[in-house]
């Protein structure tokens, strides 16, 4: 329930509690008798019935306030038990979501190749240069040399390198896989230190 239901309600309650302190009941209206009317012809007797009479509408009105203010009483509590019970079950998805979350496998991860092995996309030289690529390259076919040498690709081949044994098959950076494989296979396993 927002601020502008609870503040309505309260107007209310001040509305019945306002109806029953300041309405007028038959005690309040002035005592002038009518003589033609026989309860009011005056007399004790007359007087004290008029007075019963009073007494027994402002207990009908005060009951009256009393359950107005009840029925407002039990809205406001229906509408706090309301809210109550759709946050519990806000709660519940969550929890049930999160649940699930947690209960999915984790992502498979492809293990990488062991050294000397031909990973990824890079592979084929016919010179056993393949066992170099992980310890060059991880078999990342698009890789340059970060210390600057200008070493590229699969088998880290050296720009000088291939333009001595390898210009044939075309520019070196961008090159295929299975052309840096055909170039490597062209080239002393030496060329790696082995």
């Amino acid at each position: 329930m927002d601020r502008t239901h609870v503040r309505a309600l309260c107007a209310l309650v001040v509305l019945a509690m306002f109806t029953v302190t300041f309405a007028p009941s038959a005690s309040a209206q002035p005592k002038h008798r009518d003589p033609a009317v026989p309860w009011e012809a005056g007399g004790q007797e007359a007087g004290i019935w008029m007075d019963k009479v009073s007494a027994l509408i402002a207990e009908q009105q005060y009951e009256a306030a009393m359950q107005a203010i009840g029925n407002i009483v039990n809205y406001v509590n229906a509408m706090i038990a309301e809210q109550q019970a759709e946050a519990a079950r806000a709660a519940e998805v969550a929890r049930v979501q999160q649940q699930q979350v947690a209960q999915q496998p984790a992502p498979r991860v492809q293990p990488s190749a062991p050294t000397g092995g031909a990973p990824g996309a890079c592979g084929g030289a016919t010179n056993g240069a393949d066992q170099f690529i992980h310890r060059e390259s991880g078999g990342n076919p698009n890789i340059s040399n970060s210390g600057g040498s200008g070493a590229y690709g699969c088998y880290q081949i050296m720009p000088a390198t291939w333009a001595s044994s390898c210009r044939d098959l075309g520019p070196e950076i961008g090159s295929s896989p299975a052309t840096q494989a055909q170039c490597a296979s062209r080239l002393p396993l030496s060329a790696w230190g082995g």
